[in-house]
């Protein structure tokens, strides 16, 4: 993953809205509330104050600035609609130049209103052993619950395969499907050392702490969970 300049790019209210459309429609994992989008005011500008590219995914997540306050959101859009986004352009004398709509209608793909779908290409390099060695080393059981039933197991990457290319122990934790769930979505964190943290305040969970292998050898690594940690909490 690598950081990106966001070239002054901004999203006006109706693009915003569109751009979270497809993020719902096409399935990804950063979106924003749409109830949300339809409270913010028809007349302002909405500009990207960051973003970066996730390698191999052909997918760009952006951070969004909502006010004056600074409250931001996180939205992941495929590179091709990002690079369509108008651009600002900031003058020394402290005024910006917006672009007009004829001019951010002229690269359109499509009519207005006419909604399309892209996919992304996402090339996973697994090693088919990672879910055995994970699994065995949690003793098969879930790391944030009792659950030991190996069907509804899963063996996650801590810090996502496509992103590192690590599939040892070290970047794997076992948990059952509800918890990996939340893990993937950003619900749940954990910290480096261990410490479980909820962004969603809907969930309870039992432990403070994952449970970790009777094998220090084979404890998750905290650069691993530092890395996955900083992921999740882009969550909007």
């Amino acid at each position: 993953m690598h950081y990106i300049d966001s070239e002054g790019r901004y999203f006006t209210k109706r693009l915003l809205i569109e751009a979270n459309n497809a993020a719902i429609r096409e399935n990804r994992n950063r979106k924003l509330k749409e109830e949300y989008l339809e409270k913010l005011p028809h007349d302002m500008v909405y500009p990207i104050s960051l973003s970066f590219d996730e390698h191999n995914r052909g997918e760009i997540r952006v951070q969004i600035v909502f006010d004056e306050k600074g409250t931001t959101g996180f939205l992941d859009m495929t590179k091709n609609r990002y690079n369509l986004l108008p651009k600002a352009i900031y003058h020394n004398d402290g005024t910006v130049e917006l672009e007009t709509e004829e001019m951010i209608n002229a690269r359109r793909l499509y009519p207005e209103g006419r909604e399309y779908t892209e996919t992304v290409g996402r090339k996973l390099i697994r090693d088919s052993s990672f879910r055995i060695k994970v699994l065995n080393a949690y003793s098969n059981q879930c790391a944030m619950c009792e659950l030991d039933d190996v069907s509804v197991l899963i063996a996650a990457h801590i810090h996502p395969a496509h992103l590192c290319e690590d599939d040892t122990v070290n970047n794997g934790i076992c948990l059952c499907k509800i918890h990996d769930k939340f893990y993937e979505d950003g619900d749940i964190c954990v910290r480096a050392n261990g410490e479980i943290f909820l962004q969603n305040k809907n969930i309870k969970i039992d432990y403070d702490k994952i449970r970790f292998p009777i094998n220090k050898a084979d404890h998750p690594s905290p650069k691993r969970l530092n890395k996955r940690l900083e992921i999740s909490l882009s969550r909007f």
